[in-house]
């Protein structure tokens, strides 16, 4: 078992809380008002730098493209590098959490993810900066994994929605800093310094971490990785995406052996961990339905999710003539709409439970992509950006919430990677699927032209392949809708689920005063 977790620097004492079902003891940080503040504050870092870095690069497509020379599906790697670097990551990440303790690795990933902004802003092609952007995922997998294992570790009980809420904002906040930033960085300096800017911003996270955060987790189980399972996972992952992309290029043939490789590598993972004495991977945890659902759930949400930023830059870029710094704006109604009811949705989690709130986020992101099927009118591209970060915004706090609270204290490391992985397959496959239908619309050629010129591509004689472009992100975002709305049934029976354990509560309770009486 394992005892201790995160606590602030400067806080001597924290109050010890025994978990029955485990036999282990967690330090709640709620006996200090000043502990858990310190470490919300650098969660909320930790999220500022995540949600700067995922926008930065969001609206600079074009002009990578053109100086880099990169085609459609480059990009989609140049993308998708940091979410592969993080998933690759994920499960070695939860365990060594459990084992070693949080501290050192949330530095050690601050280090990285910063080193890495540098390299990436240096790149000198396209698959150099995938690279660069995968070392930054690595990094990152440490960063939004343990930020929530730490403040899962120290909120007091019945607020972990709102301080999950909280980091939501920030990232938000980051978010639309780096949408709002990264054009003019791009139109007055180029598209390298959206990368060398997070590196100030890095280093001035990993001082204020360093100062204040102390490790006093102290794990007694024998420290073990699972290597062979670590490989089996990420290689299948991998293969299955080089198998999307070889889709796109035309290679059907190739890329079904290696989907069939792919599906082979899963089977031998699952088959390992069920008898590996340390697994990296445990699928005990799965038994559990609110935790299976909430993972289920995250995982259509980000596969609905992941590709509509980046689908709304090409087409504000393409075809309607924006400028970077233009569609940066323009993509600030969904950052504002989900930073605002990402607040909200916590603390409401907080008070009605978190399935009614998923619920309802889910049902208005499937409207929100819907609506955003209107295109080429401006205003219902913009109406479904706030309905659908509305939605967006409701659902994350309290699902991530309900994914937490239903593992034992011992297991929350192994939780919050598996949490970020479903995410980060999610987007990934978000991404291959948007890029898909894009090439089954506009052929890859023509669809890399237009993306490389960018706002130059409406001026020119291209109208017939601008409106074949339109048709194919109507029907990604018609995609999008029906993917977000199938998470809604996963969330309508942990309902279910969590009635039933607010009665049994609510019955002890009144057993328990009885007897007081």
């Amino acid at each position: 078992m394992i005892t201790g977790c995160f606590v602030a620097g400067g806080a001597k004492e924290m109050a010890g809380i025994h978990d029955e079902n485990t036999g282990s003891t967690s330090v709640g940080g709620s006996s200090l008002a000043g502990g858990i503040l310190t470490v919300v504050s650098i969660a909320v870092l930790a999220n500022f730098i995540s949600g700067y870095n995922a926008r930065l690069a969001v609206v600079g497509m074009p002009n990578i493209a053109r100086d880099l020379n990169a085609d459609v599906w480059g990009l989609v790697w140049i993308i998708q590098g940091f979410m592969l670097g993080s998933t690759f990551v994920q499960l070695v990440v939860g365990r060594l959490a459990d084992i070693y303790g949080r501290v050192r690795l949330f530095n050690i990933g601050l280090l990285v993810f910063t080193l890495s902004a540098f390299a990436s802003g240096m790149s000198s092609g396209p698959y150099i900066l995938a690279f660069s952007r995968f070392a930054q995922g690595v990094g990152g997998a440490f960063l939004m994994s343990l930020s929530v294992t730490i403040l899962t570790d120290n909120a007091p009980r019945g607020t972990l929605g709102r301080w999950l809420g909280l980091t939501q904002v920030a990232w938000r906040a980051g978010g639309i800093i780096g949408l709002t930033l990264s054009g003019l960085i791009i139109d007055a300096l180029g598209w390298r310094w959206i990368f060398l800017s997070q590196v100030p911003i890095g280093f001035l996270a990993l001082y204020w971490s360093a100062g204040r955060l102390r490790e006093s987790y102290r794990p007694s189980e024998k420290q073990r990785v699972d290597l062979m399972g670590f490989a089996l996972f990420t290689s299948s992952i991998t293969t299955l995406l080089v198998s999307l992309t070889l889709t796109g290029y035309g290679y059907g043939q190739a890329s079904t052996i290696l989907l069939a490789t792919s599906i082979a590598l899963l089977a031998f993972f699952v088959a390992w961990e069920l008898r590996a004495s340390s697994p990296a991977l445990d699928l005990g945890l799965f038994r559990v339905w609110q935790f299976t659902g909430g993972i289920i759930a995250q995982l259509l949400y980000a596969i609905g999710f992941g590709a509509t930023l980046t689908l709304i830059s090409i087409y504000l870029q393409v075809a309607e003539g924006f400028s970077a710094s233009a569609t940066g704006l323009l993509l600030v109604p969904f950052e504002l709409s989900f930073l605002v009811l990402g607040v909200a949705g916590g603390w409401l989690s907080d008070i009605l439970g978190f399935a009614p709130v998923t619920v309802a986020g889910l049902s208005l992101a499937s409207i929100g992509a819907f609506i955003m099927t209107g295109i080429p009118s401006i205003s219902k591209l913009l109406a479904g950006e706030v309905v659908f970060g509305v939605g967006a915004g409701l659902f994350v706090s309290p699902n991530t919430s309900s994914i937490m609270t239903s593992v034992p204290p011992h297991r929350r490391g192994v939780a919050s990677s598996l949490r970020a992985l479903s995410f980060n397959i999610g987007f990934m496959l978000s991404l291959n699927l948007a890029m898909l239908t894009l090439t089954h619309h506009v052929p890859r050629e023509i669809a890399t032209r237009l993306v490389m010129l960018g706002e130059a591509a409406s001026t020119q004689q291209l109208s017939v392949e601008v409106q074949q472009l339109t048709e194919a992100l109507r029907s990604s975002f018609k995609l999008q809708s029906l993917i977000m709305a199938l998470a809604i049934p996963f969330c309508v029976t942990r309902m279910k689920k969590q009635l039933a354990s607010s009665e049994a509560l609510a019955t002890n309770n009144k057993k328990l005063d009885s007897r007081n009486h």
